[in-house]
């Protein structure tokens, strides 16, 4: 699908979808869905152990998915030419659209009022306090940097020109903040072992 038109006599690019583009948008739209209803449904259960499953699953996506931009995906994108590195970024953006951002609210949201039912949650927790820290950090990075060089990819990449060395340098800089996220996440789970004893 392609569109252009002028405004103000500007013409505006054309944007075209590659075929696949929808589907993984779609697939990524119903999958992200999923945390967010089980999320929903174990907050209405009195079991604490369905929202610590729901808060401990999420978060091992979360940081698992991170582990492996940062780690493996950088290693592997130096390898490939930059033709090659957009192919992957026209697949991988639109597929990481929304699960990411649900996984990591779902894991944080389970998690604190996991913490609330235990009867942990206290702001002169030192446990809390950094936990809290390291948050904060994470949706900073997620909802500042993240998730706006996810949607200034997409854009490129459905543009009848784009940018290659943009979306790639784009690509590149989420993969290795996913590594950097990671790193913080086994901080934050570290400090969650502390507290369970």
């Amino acid at each position: 699908m392609a569109d252009s038109y002028a405004a103000g006599g500007i013409t505006v690019a054309k944007r075209i979808w590659p075929p696949y583009t929808k589907q993984l948008m779609l697939r990524s739209f119903f999958i992200s869905l999923i945390p967010i209803i089980a999320l929903v449904v174990v907050l209405q259960l009195p079991q604490t152990a369905y929202l610590d499953y729901v808060h401990v699953i999420t978060g091992a996506v979360w940081t698992g998915f991170d582990i492996f931009m940062g780690v493996v995906f950088v290693s592997v994108m130096r390898l490939v030419d930059p033709p090659a590195k957009v192919e992957i970024a026209k697949r991988l953006t639109p597929s990481m659209l929304f699960i990411m951002p649900s996984v990591s609210s779902v894991a944080t949201t389970a998690g604190y009022f996991l913490a609330i039912r235990l009867g942990m949650f206290s702001l002169s927790s030192p446990e809390i306090i950094v936990s809290g820290i390291i948050v904060v950090i994470l949706f900073i990075q997620g909802l500042g940097i993240f998730l706006p060089n996810e949607v200034r990819s997409f854009l490129e990449i459905i543009k009848e020109k784009p940018d290659t060395k943009k979306i790639v340098r784009l690509t590149t800089i989420n993969m290795k903040l996913g590594g950097l996220q990671a790193i913080f996440q086994l901080v934050l789970i570290f400090v969650m072992a502390l507290m369970a004893f």
